[in-house]
């Protein structure tokens, strides 16, 4: 076809959709209003809700609005958190005590009027938390496929502006069926659903004249659109600058009303969680575009369980949206700000982890649909007629595919997505056709049905010698106890979370009396789950009560109890013996020390790791909790020598044997561990690249069996030796990194990583450890080795004795002896008493007095700062641990009650 052919046909085109959408009857409504209860009806067709912890806060959050008046999940947390406790990510406690979400609040403020009615009937029939988490449950769903319906509502008005009813009906359904529309935003409250609404409301009155009113509200929907999902800036930034252009003179009306809610959300953000960027702020993701960019463009376009071709492949044909751009001015401008916007946006999302976490497809991309479908319309406008069946074909298949999202897909589909941990074979898994979430999905069968089964129960209380109580003796025999029932039968399961940790869960019922008789039900309805309360802190203790009515379906509240834990009248921890318990220093101390042991034996977790906090200023507040192993490996040193006289061989052990298994074939260790750990690095945990410091922390304390690898380990650190002497960081080049936030120095020897490696050399390879020493000597007091302590200096002040015992006698300047962070003073004074640097008897008394007071209160607000990131880095990080300040109150208290040797950290080969 010549040019001018084509010219002539395209005018007919125009003509005949002109013609076609010139008069818009009020049936065009009719249609709208159709669609969207039809829409409505099959979005709730499958009886469940795809829920994920990005959406939980959203679902209970209106409550909290509307209950108590508040935007904080503060009177709400038992329930948001799900029973995980402080390992539930979607909340974040803020520096003055409350909790805050760790999303954007805008979703569940616009919806929060859809809640009236829930509001009311939790006013009428009693308003419990069990009561609320179901009504929460039903009123996400309904608001989810809600929005994603009057989404798919209104785009049929905006696509018939541009075309007859025919082919705006059939993008329509393929918007609202053939895209993660349906499996993502109608299912559960993520803030994609939100966004397609208000960018479909946005391009409507883009596309109408305007007016005072009209420039008004496209301005305010246009600030939304990133106040509601932040990385939705470069497409709010998109229609933006094509909004000024519309707006003309208006164009400042435009502005304002952008910025109002704009400023609304910077001071939510500023108030609640002080930060500008709100919760996403304090929790700092440095890596999380540090991804290569063109494996992430094929990821987020053909991969099978990602790929935006593969779920909804009539996009493709939006290859052909280049020859079909409209000639006219203003819309040839939205076609062309529409499509920058997806590039860009799509380019961003390359950078990250484009598999996007534990969910159905391109996630990533949903927000951006209502874009695409609107740069479709020349394309599918101009088709013939087998253009336009394969088109439909196109159509047919991606409404299958996100059918079975919707029947038959659970995020266990996705676990096969994240077993290779981070490095050049990490996305593999998600280009096996057999790990496709339509192909996993279906080996599985249907998901259960069971948004609508009621389920009734409580959780009535701690039994303990079969008496309700709220405080029991540590180590005494305790069960929680209740009934439960899913409509009117056992229901699957019921489990326990003890502060969030490990569940304990009980698939068998009995018969309650009392509950057969009060509600004529005939099935077993009684729980009773046993609670080893040995390992648990003195003190209140949060258990809360889950039931399940089925296999992979979607847990019910039950209730929550307060347990009380008090210590036994012994003292003598069940595996210390009597005879070793340290007397010296009074009862008090002596109580002081089987309760800093029993907290140690408490916090260490089943594989025997601790966790470390980090912050991200010099002040203990928000903590987050992280896996490492160079805290383990610490610990292992500090307790090792009072391990029998403290009941702690188990943990030591155990703690042992947790830091053998990281070893990696190669001999290397990495911060966080073997990185297909998921218990420790999270389910979408980041494989760091291994280091110098915690390869010789390992090998000290917990060697491995084979030689060989520890002779591979050191060839590889001595690769990052550098010409005067000293050992890098990270063990590989710098296009190497993986999850590192470098800082000016982006490989740098630090002072601590220079001692613990000589210590291991000195066993290994004395020669190569003398050579270090001299190294380290010459350089002691240069800031440039003080990267990771230099507002920390306990461990390096630990670490002295060690060297003069290997015979590297250095000296730390007294200006780096000294704690630079308000309050780590005490513990700098235990470090260098520890190390006989200075103190006596009465002194060391005093201060574990001061330590112990109040149940070591101390360690809850200020425990000891053990070191921080590069301070050169974007993102400040600094760690702490309540655990090593338990070690180090132990290891002054045996120092001081056995009149022992100054500190050696340094353990015989185990």
């Amino acid at each position: 076809m010549s040019d001018s052919e084509r010219t002539t046909s395209a005018g007919n085109d125009t003509s005949a959709i002109a013609a076609a959408t010139e008069v818009r009857p009020r049936r065009d409504l009719g249609s709208s209003l159709l669609i969207g209860i039809c829409c409505l009806m099959i979005y709730n067709s499958n009886s469940r809700a795809i829920s994920a912890g990005d959406t939980f806060a959203a679902r209970y959050l209106p409550f909290a609005i509307w209950r108590d008046h508040t935007v904080t999940l503060d009177s709400i947390a038992s329930v948001t958190a799900q029973g995980r406790g402080a390992r539930a990510f979607w909340m974040v406690k803020v520096g003055d005590g409350h909790t805050i979400s760790l999303y954007p609040v805008v979703l569940p403020l616009l919806i929060a009027p859809l809640y009236l009615p829930a509001i009311a009937y939790l006013q009428l029939q009693g308003w419990t938390d069990a009561r609320m988490d179901h009504v929460a449950q039903l009123m996400e769903k309904f608001s989810a496929s809600l929005l994603a319906a009057l989404s798919a509502a209104l785009l049929y008005l905006l696509l018939r502006r541009r075309a007859a009813p025919p082919v705006a009906l059939l993008l329509t359904v393929a918007y609202a069926f053939g895209t993660t529309t349906w499996v993502i935003s109608s299912q559960a409250l993520w803030q994609h659903g939100m966004a397609e609404l208000l960018i479909v409301g946005a391009l409507l009155l883009l596309t109408g004249p305007c007016t005072t009113r009209s420039a008004l509200a496209a301005g305010l929907l246009l600030g939304l659109i990133p106040a509601n999902r932040p990385p939705d800036l470069i497409l709010g930034a998109a229609l933006g600058a094509y909004g000024l252009f519309w707006a003309a003179r208006r164009a400042p009306l435009v502005v304002v009303a952008a910025a109002t809610p704009l400023s609304v959300v910077l001071w939510y953000n500023l108030r609640f969680a002080g930060h500008f960027a709100g919760a996403y702020g304090l929790m700092g993701r440095p890596a999380f575009l540090d991804y290569d960019l063109l494996p992430g463009l094929a990821g987020l376009m053909v991969s099978p369980a990602r790929g935006l071709m593969v779920f909804s492949p009539f996009f493709l044909f939006l290859v052909l949206a280049w020859r079909r751009l409209p000639r006219e001015g203003s819309d040839r401008g939205l076609a062309l700000a529409l499509t920058a916007g997806v590039v860009v946006q799509i380019l961003l999302y390359a950078k990250s982890d484009w598999r996007s976490g534990a969910s159905w497809g391109p996630r990533f991309l949903t927000d951006m649909q209502p874009m695409l479908i609107w740069l479709l319309v020349p394309v599918v406008n101009s088709m013939r007629r087998l253009g336009r069946l394969l088109f439909v074909l196109a159509v047919a298949v991606a409404v299958t595919l996100e059918a079975i999202g919707a029947f038959w897909y659970t995020d266990e589909a996705d676990a096969a997505l994240f077993t290779v941990p981070r490095g050049p074979h990490q996305f593999d898994p998600a280009w096996e056709w057999e790990n496709a979430p339509f192909v996993s999905s279906l080996r599985k069968g249907l998901a259960p049905a069971d948004l609508f089964v009621p389920m009734r129960g409580k959780f009535d209380a701690i039994l303990a010698d079969h008496r309700p109580t709220s405080e029991v003796a540590a180590g005494e025999e305790v069960d929680a106890a209740g009934w439960a029932l899913a409509d009117h039968a056992s229901p699957l399961q019921v489990a326990v979370f003890v502060d969030g940790g490990r569940p304990l869960a009980t698939r068998e019922f009995f018969v309650r009396d009392d509950v057969r008789d009060a509600l004529h039900e005939a099935s077993p309805s009684g729980w009773r789950i046993p609670i080893d309360t040995s390992s648990l802190a003195p003190g209140e203790h949060q258990v809360t009560a889950w039931a399940w009515a089925s296999p992979r379906g979607t847990a019910r509240y039950l209730g929550e109890q307060t347990m009380t834990v008090r210590s036994r009248a012994s003292s003598v921890p069940s595996k210390q013996p009597a005879a070793v318990v340290p007397q010296r220093g009074g009862d008090e101390l002596s109580s002081a020390f089987s309760k800093a042991a029993a907290r140690i034996r408490e916090h260490q977790q089943a594989p025997g790791y601790w966790f470390t906090s980090h912050t991200v200023e010099t002040r203990f507040q928000n903590p987050h909790a992280e896996m490492n192993t160079f805290l383990t490996a610490l610990l292992v040193d500090l307790l090792d020598p009072l391990a029998s006289a403290a009941g702690l061989d188990d943990s030591v052990q155990r703690a042992r044997r947790h830091l053998t298994e990281q070893i990696e074939p190669g001999g290397l260790v990495r911060y966080h561990g073997l990185p297909d750990n998921r218990s420790v690095i999270g389910k979408l945990g980041c494989a760091i690249t291994p280091d110098t410091d915690d390869t010789a922390l390992v090998w000290r304390v917990a060697p491995g069996p084979d030689r060989r690898q520890l002779a591979s380990a050191l060839a590889t650190i001595g690769q990052y030796r550098t010409t005067e002497g000293l050992y890098r960081t990270w063990l590989a080049p710098r296009e190497r990194f993986h999850c590192i936030d470098p800082g000016s120095d982006a490989n740098p020897p630090d002072i601590a990583i220079q001692m613990h490696l000589m210590i291991l050399l000195a066993e290994e390879r004395p020669r190569e450890a003398g050579a270090l020493c001299e190294a380290v000597r010459s350089v002691i007091d240069e800031d440039r080795i003080w990267v990771y302590y230099r507002k920390a200096p306990l461990v390096p002040i630990l670490r002295l004795t060690d060297l003069r015992r290997i015979g590297c006698a250095v000296e730390l300047p007294e200006s780096r002896m000294r704690a630079s962070v308000p309050g780590q003073e005490i513990w700098v004074e235990v470090a260098q008493m520890l190390a006989n640097a200075k103190g006596n008897d009465a002194r060391a008394r005093e201060l574990m007095r001061d330590i112990a007071r109040d149940d070591f209160a101390l360690l809850k607000t200020n425990p000891p700062l053990l070191y921080h990131n590069d301070l050169t880095a974007s993102v400040s990080r600094y760690y702490w641990s309540e655990d090593a300040g338990y070690a180090l109150w132990l290891r002054l208290h045996h120092q001081h009650a056995n009149h022992a040797h100054p500190l050696d950290l340094s353990l015989t080969r185990h």
